[in-house]
């Protein structure tokens, strides 16, 4: 059932499992859970469509890079699902190999732990499990990167799809308007007593379960636990220092652009560095995609002055001169995108800042930085991405001033993926969590999402976020 926390006066049930989000992994574990007989209380701090006033919980101060998280996570039920695009592609082998990124090590666990989840997580996402992740083009360089392959959800939202099946189900409790505003430990300070939740009306109280699940998100996960700090100094979970570390995303940069040989027979491409490329360069991996530009597009009140301008300097050839007024390309260009996998970097990181939410909590201090390991993925991916287009004899690549000259800062910017901030490790010295998604030295509270990842992949994390929440899901079952 699904019941608005304003209207509840009181709960007196104690559950199996209390959940904390209703995104992906939250609705996946609660629907898994209650599937095998547990009572689950699922809390979700918004309502049940978009509010101004929810989102405003977000807001974060950016003291590095702006990954501007306030505009890109989505505060109600369903969670960031209601804005996702719907790109999923798996995790592959090589992503679990045993290796140290910047003095870090990578995921503790095997990639075939979760791999049995994916045709699961498929179903769950409206994938068609029978025609797997296909590639849009064949393979067209000599070496070095492979035609991407992957599947579009329709896509999937969460809240849409699943809202009547939680409302119908008898071992759910969704409570909505619901904002954890604590969590208490016994006395030994090993196990989870109660989560404190609170409405904007004023209720409160304690909800009591056997096992707690955080599913709050990448940055509100390490933010909860840093302000659970009453028992313990520095937060929950943060014994060594590792909550709020370790923040990754997937990185967009504007290489540059290409000429086509053929731009009249050109069609979208997208290519993946294979392994051996990554491994020999010790760099992360990388999606490229490349599409023609077909029309000059503009937006806004000025968008025919914007389209007369631009079609005017690529017309004289003086694109480049004008880019500081307004980035665009011209028609027979490409256009090349990217999604670049940064590296943990114990100095890419969430804290708390000085300012308080409506409900009291400190808000979210984000200082994302990449480091010299990410530089140099972006180079040299960059740089041989050139010479295998020019090689395949498919046109030249021009790219930007920075890739070239590395004296100039890198421009990148984020695709909305957070990642990594309370990460899975067996050495609690180096993350959060263990194999199972446990908080190291809590005996019953567990977190999921991509909050989690030990590294991000170069793979939108949707689907693996949904493929570790149904094997956190058979591990409390068991």
């Amino acid at each position: 059932m699904i019941r608005d926390f304003n209207l509840v006066k009181k709960i007196d049930q104690t559950y199996d499992t209390c959940i904390v989000g209703s995104g992906p992994a939250g609705i996946t574990l609660a629907l898994k859970l209650a599937g095998n007989g547990m009572k689950v209380a699922l809390l979700e701090a918004g309502g049940l469509d978009y509010s101004a006033m929810s989102q405003d919980y977000y807001e974060c101060e950016s003291v590095g890079h702006d990954a501007w998280p306030e505009f890109t996570r989505l505060r109600y039920f369903g969670g960031t699902s209601n804005h996702w695009s719907g790109r999923c592609r798996p995790f592959e082998a090589s992503d679990f190999d045993k290796r140290l990124i910047n003095g870090l090590p990578g995921w503790p666990m095997s990639y075939n732990s979760i791999e049995g989840y994916l045709k699961e997580a498929m179903t769950i996402l409206d994938l068609n499990v029978s025609a797997g992740f296909t590639p849009i083009n064949k393979p067209l360089l000599k070496s070095n990167f492979y035609p991407d392959k992957f599947a579009k959800s329709p896509p999937t939202r969460f809240n849409t799809k699943y809202l009547d099946v939680i409302s119908s189900h008898q071992d759910i409790d969704c409570l909505y308007n619901a904002n954890v505003v604590d969590m208490r430990l016994d006395s030994s300070h090993q196990t989870v007593k109660s989560m404190a939740i609170a409405s904007h009306e004023g209720n409160h109280t304690n909800i009591t379960a056997k096992d707690f699940i955080l599913c709050l998100g990448g940055i509100e996960n390490p933010r909860f636990l840093l302000n659970c700090d009453q028992q313990m100094p520095g937060g929950i979970g943060n014994q060594n220092g590792m909550v709020g570390r370790c923040f990754m995303e997937h990185l967009n940069v504007p290489i540059g652009s290409f000429l086509h040989k053929d731009p009249e027979e050109a069609s979208p491409m997208q290519f993946f560095t294979d392994d051996i490329f990554c491994s020999d360069q010790e760099i992360g991996k990388s999606n490229l995609s490349m599409s023609m530009v077909n029309k000059i597009k503009s937006y806004g009140r000025t968008r025919a002055i914007k389209t007369f301008f631009k079609n005017i300097a690529c017309n004289l050839e003086i694109e480049e001169k004008v880019q500081f007024i307004s980035d665009f390309s011209c028609p027979g260009m490409g256009t090349i995108g990217s999604l670049v996998e940064q590296a943990p970097n114990l100095d890419s990181r969430v804290s708390l800042s000085k300012a308080k939410d409506n409900m009291g909590l400190r808000r979210a201090k984000l200082d994302w930085k990449i480091a010299k390991y990410d530089e140099r993925t972006i180079r040299s991916t960059a740089i041989e991405m050139a010479k295998q287009f020019s090689q395949a004899d498919l046109g030249n690549i021009k790219l930007a001033d920075f890739i070239l000259d590395k004296s100039l800062p890198i421009k990148y910017g984020h695709h909305a993926h957070h990642m990594g901030t309370t990460r899975m490790s067996e050495d609690p010295k180096y993350g959060v969590v263990n194999t199972d998604c446990k908080v190291h030295d809590v005996d019953n509270l567990y977190i999921a999402g991509s909050s989690v990842f030990s590294t991000g992949g170069a793979c939108n994390p949707t689907m693996p976020i949904v493929q570790l929440s149904l094997r956190l899901a058979d591990h409390l079952i068991q």
